[in-house]
C-alpha cells in the first residue's frame, strides 16, 4: 500500500514540474525540438485531409447535380403525363378550355382555393368548371383577373355542386365542402339505396358545368330515421393537394 502510495505522489509531483516548466518557459527549446520533429508530418496529415475532403466535396457536388437533373427529369416526366391524359380526354369532348399552371395555394381555417396562370384575357370568367386528368373534377372559379384567377376546391367551405350518384336510382344532390378538410353529398333522397364505393359525378342541372364531370366516391353513408334525406361523406378522385396542371372549361 505505501508502495502505491508513493508512486502515485511522485508521479503527480513530476507532472506539477512539467506544466510549471512549461509554464515558465524552461521547456521552450525541448518542445522546439519536438515541434519540428512532429510538424513535417502534420503537414502531410493536413495536406492529405484536405485533399481528402476537396475529393468528398467534388463527390458530392457532382451527386447533387445528378440528383438534380434526375428530379427535373422526374417533374418534367409527370406533367407531360398530366398534359397527356388531359389532352387525351379533351379531345374526346366538344368543351372548350384553357390550360393553366398552379402558382399558389391559399390555406386558411374558413376553405382552400389555388390560384393559376390565365385569367379573363384567357376567355376564364367566375363559375367557370376546373378539372384534371380524365375530367375529374376539382373545383370551380370563384375569381378572376387580367392574368390570374382563383379556383374554390371542391372541399373549400363555399363549394356547391350539383351532383348525381351512378347507382340504380341515379341519385340527385349536392356536393358541399367541409372547411377545406372534407366533401360530403347531401339532400340525398331517404328512400334512395346508395352504397359505399358508388361513384359520383356532376348531373349537368347547373350552368357552366356539364353532366359527367368525376367528383369521388362514397366512403360512408349517414341516415337517420324520419328524416327527409340522408347524406354521403365523399372521398375525391383528385389528390386536392397535389395539383399542378388544370384544365378550365370555358364553354360546353
Amino acid at each position: 500500500m505505501r508502495s502505491k502510495r508513493k508512486t502515485f505522489f511522485s508521479i503527480l509531483v513530476l507532472i506539477i514540474l512539467v506544466i510549471a516548466a512549461h509554464f515558465f518557459g524552461l521547456l521552450n527549446p525541448l518542445e522546439n525540438i519536438l515541434r519540428g520533429l512532429v510538424s513535417p508530418g502534420s503537414n502531410l496529415m493536413y495536406g492529405l485531409s484536405v485533399n481528402i475532403s476537396g475529393q468528398e466535396d467534388k463527390c458530392a457536388d457532382e451527386l447533387l447535380k445528378n440528383k438534380t437533373a434526375e428530379t427535373a427529369l422526374q417533374l418534367a416526366e409527370e406533367e407531360n403525363n398530366e398534359l397527356r391524359a388531359q389532352s387525351q380526354f379533351l379531345q374526346k369532348q366538344k368543351w372548350q378550355t384553357v390550360g393553366a399552371d398552379v402558382t399558389g395555394k391559399n390555406i386558411d381555417t374558413l376553405g382552400n382555393t389555388l390560384i393559376i396562370n390565365r385569367g379573363a384575357r384567357d376567355g376564364v370568367k367566375e363559375n367557370n368548371p376546373v378539372i384534371i386528368n380524365d375530367g375529374i373534377l376539382i373545383g370551380k372559379i370563384a375569381r378572376v383577373e387580367e392574368k390570374i384567377s382563383i379556383i374554390r376546391l371542391i372541399n373549400d367551405n363555399q363549394s356547391k355542386f350539383a351532383a348525381t350518384i351512378m347507382n340504380t336510382d341515379r341519385s340527385l344532390g349536392l356536393i358541399e365542402g367541409g372547411y377545406g378538410i372534407s366533401v360530403q353529398m347531401n339532400y340525398i333522397p331517404q328512400n334512395e339505396a346508395i352504397n359505399i364505393g358508388e361513384t359520383i359525378i356532376t348531373s349537368g342541372l347547373e350552368e357552366n358545368v356539364p353532366r359527367g364531370l368525376l367528383i369521388g366516391t362514397i366512403e360512408t353513408v349517414e341516415k337517420e330515421a324520419y328524416q327527409p334525406f340522408q347524406k354521403a361523406i365523399v372521398k375525391p378522385l383528385a389528390n386536392l393537394n397535389k395539383i399542378n396542371l388544370v384544365s378550365v372549361i370555358i364553354g360546353h
